[in-house]
């Protein structure tokens, strides 16, 4: 633990049976304890080591029916960190300070700096979609894709606004 992340735990990287597919299937459980630390806090940010890789990430906290609470991750952000359904993961957290604030990957930034019209319509949008499109443009993995991604993204916002 630190004054950066407190709450850190040791947990199983799980699969949830019911969904088929996509980025709402993997996830880590959160233990009762910290749980109930968390009780009253719906966004949190840290860190997942797997031991052999690493990433840090921003997340909301999905709460179950039964009362878990759940970190859901994508098989690409569990990939980059040498994870995999089974593994057993550090996990560090902290109450993200900001939930609302969206991190814009450089090449989707550029794109509505040269385009004001696209950034009027941006600043309008929830930062939830806002977030979306960040996270779209951000996990390509060439800089072209995420150069293509981000004009594709300007453009969408634009008919949209129409």
């Amino acid at each position: 633990m630190s004054a950066e992340y407190p709450y850190a735990f040791p947990a199983p990287v799980l699969s949830d049976p019911e969904i088929k597919a996509g980025y709402m299937q993997h996830y880590v459980p959160i233990p009762v304890q910290i749980a109930d630390a968390l009780s009253q806090v719906t966004h949190v940010e840290g860190h997942l080591d797997a031991g052999s890789g690493a990433c840090s990430f921003r997340r909301a906290l999905h709460r179950q029916p039964n009362g878990e609470l759940r970190l859901k991750f994508g098989a690409g952000w569990l990939r980059e960190a040498g994870a995999a359904v089974g593994t057993l993961v550090h996990i560090m957290l902290s109450e993200d300070p900001d939930p609302s604030r969206v991190d814009l990957p450089s090449e989707l930034a550029a794109a509505l700096d040269l385009d004001p019209a696209a950034f009027e319509v941006w600043k309008h949008l929830a930062p939830s979609r806002q977030k979306t499109y960040a996270y779209h443009v951000e996990r390509a993995k060439q800089s072209t894709t995420r150069v293509r991604r981000a004009l594709n993204v300007i453009r969408e916002i634009r008919e949209g606004a129409n």
